[in-house]
């Protein structure tokens, strides 16, 4: 963040401290402010050990199925951003490091493929090219600050134009960009990448903010949980998606977030079955909503998810699937990018690189 001058980010919203020197500096866990519960025995100096050492092989693995020219999937830049953000949550930014020519070549990939309109959208885009653009928003949001590179400004300017030019009528998005459906699960997606452009000192208009909580409340369930869209009875996913996003907003104490905090708790962790279709989508949201709560709700739910992902690593690093659920090859596309990318991002809420993953 450039302190010289006043910050031209959008006030309603609160901020995390985007100087890359802050964020370097961060280094340990949130666990070191919020103890690990008294049935994990393993030292907080422990944790973070294991975490980075499986995070590490992630980076190794997706360096090596990184192509030369830098995108990973041509047919969806959703996985080529979320790989980008993995290797900055874990502290590898551009031009330094072992792996700064891997974000380079990610960088200027996911540049390349941004459309005239500011849409950031692979050749043969999705039927929902909004979700691969807020993803890439946001990793540009989270390179700008830390990269010189001027064209990182133009591009995450007419990205997050774009955003604010597609919210609906209803404060939400939905798959294409223009302002006419919305749900919750689209709707996510532009909330953080817009609050990440707004620690980045990117304006963004009072009334995009009013009307994205205003959607947002309106998919919330009166007894907690949010649905996919308003009205809509809740759901595992949309709920962590909603509390998030309230949060990302500055509506923390809102009666609609701590019910569906509750409505979350008695969700088990689980590799298979239960009522969680989308495991790595509910697990993103939900670690860094957990996160946020902080207290008993990050201590009752990071042990268990963290666990459980050190265990189901594979040797090369990578990650799987669970059997049966929704984010198989045929959605998320091969060579388990998007797997090993988001495992690797909720993991990396513990480091707190990213000024997404700092309350």
């Amino acid at each position: 963040m450039k302190t010289s001058k006043p910050s031209r980010a959008n006030p309603r919203l609160p901020r995390a401290d985007f100087r890359l020197g802050a964020a370097l500096a961060l280094l340990l866990p949130c666990i070191a402010t919020q103890p690990v519960r008294a049935e994990s025995p393993q030292s907080e100096q422990r944790v973070v050990e294991q975490v980075r050492g499986a995070i590490d092989r992630a980076m190794d693995y997706l360096a090596a199925q990184q192509p030369p020219d830098g995108g990973w999937h041509h047919e969806n830049q959703a996985p080529n951003a979320l790989a980008i953000l993995a290797f900055l949550g874990r502290g590898h930014v551009p031009g330094r490091g072992p792996y700064k020519d891997v974000v380079e070549r990610g960088k200027n990939f996911v540049l390349a493929g941004q459309h005239p309109n500011g849409l950031f959208a692979s050749l043969r885009p999705s039927h929902g090219p909004m979700y691969e653009h807020a993803l890439a928003t946001l990793a540009c949001a989270e390179l700008y600050g830390m990269d010189p590179d001027p064209k990182l400004e133009e591009a995450l300017r007419k990205a997050v134009a774009l955003i604010v030019s597609a919210q609906a009528p209803s404060g939400g998005w939905r798959y294409q960009p223009q302002p006419n459906d919305a749900d919750l699960s689209v709707s996510v997606m532009q909330i953080v990448a817009l609050r990440a452009a707004s620690n980045a000192e990117i304006p963004l208009p009072d009334k995009t903010i009013e009307r994205a909580i205003d959607y947002v409340k309106s998919c919330a369930h009166a007894n907690g949980g949010f649905g996919y869209q308003t009205g809509g009875g809740p759901k595992p996913e949309m709920s962590a998606a909603g509390v998030l996003s309230l949060q990302l907003l500055g509506r923390y104490e809102d009666p609609s977030v701590v019910k569906s905090l509750d409505y979350l708790a008695p969700q088990k962790v689980k590799w298979e079955g239960g009522s969680v279709q989308y495991f790595y989508y509910f697990h993103y949201y939900a670690m860094q909503a957990h996160y946020q709560a902080g207290g008993k709700y990050w201590n009752d739910w990071h042990p268990q998810i963290r666990e459980l992902l050190l265990r189901r690593q594979n040797a090369d690093g990578s990650w799987d699937v669970p059997a049966g659920t929704s984010e198989n090859e045929g959605v998320v596309g091969r060579n388990k990018i998007y797997w090993t990318a988001m495992a690797s991002l909720v993991l990396e809420v513990y480091l707190h690189y990213l000024p997404a993953y700092q309350r």
